[in-house]
């Protein structure tokens, strides 16, 4: 079954299925004056405040996921993620928009987590990384990172297709962090993992 590109990425943000992950999946360690890339990263519960502002994620980031679900629970990856400003002309997405696209040196294996395709991908309409934001009436934020350049394509994507996706919880000058799930799609045996994440912001030398 074939849908329109929402695919790509609108499943995270409606239904119970995203509503649980966002829930049981915390964020990660509180805002430091000066954060070392090598801290712990620790799960925490504190939701996005309608302050909350992507602008604070573009940069060069230490990348920390840790698995506390699926095959690999226990075990962290940590490296490397870069995003910058999304061309004006691809923002727009339905119903969102998507306001940074970026790469990533990542081994999600490590985690359990899916490689939907190329995470170093460079093309402005199917970037490796690519940041969704919505907002809701009240003004509160929900913010998706999504991995992988087939999950961030323009164009039909499957309805079922598998995903990893970060689930924002916490935004600050010195990174952001929060969930994480991954599911490898309607395959059998069902693979699926989730997890917290940790972004540290590399200091401009």
């Amino acid at each position: 079954m074939r849908e329109a590109a929402r695919g790509a990425w609108s499943r995270p943000f409606a239904g119970a299925a995203f509503a649980a992950a966002v829930a049981a999946v915390g964020a990660c360690g509180h805002p430091r004056a000066n954060p070392s890339p090598d801290a712990p990263c620790r799960p925490v519960e504190t939701p996005l405040p309608s302050s909350a502002s992507t602008a604070l994620m573009r940069g060069d980031f230490v990348f920390t996921m840790v698995a506390t679900t699926g095959s690999k629970a226990g075990r962290s990856v940590t490296g490397r993620l870069s995003l910058v400003p999304q061309d004006s002309a691809l923002r727009a997405v339905e119903r969102a928009t998507q306001p940074l696209r970026g790469t990533a040196t990542i081994a999600l294996e490590t985690v359990g987590a899916e490689r939907l395709g190329d995470l170093a991908a460079t093309a402005p309409d199917a970037p490796g990384v690519a940041v969704y934001e919505q907002r809701a009436a009240d003004g509160k934020p929900t913010v998706i990172v999504r991995f992988g350049n087939e999950s961030n394509a323009r164009g039909p994507q499957a309805f079922d297709a598998g995903h990893t996706t970060g689930y924002v919880r916490q935004i600050t000058p010195d990174g952001f962090a929060g969930g994480w799930s991954s599911s490898a799609g309607s395959v059998f045996p069902p693979r699926h993992a989730d997890g917290f994440f940790c972004a540290t912001r590399i200091p401009l030398r």
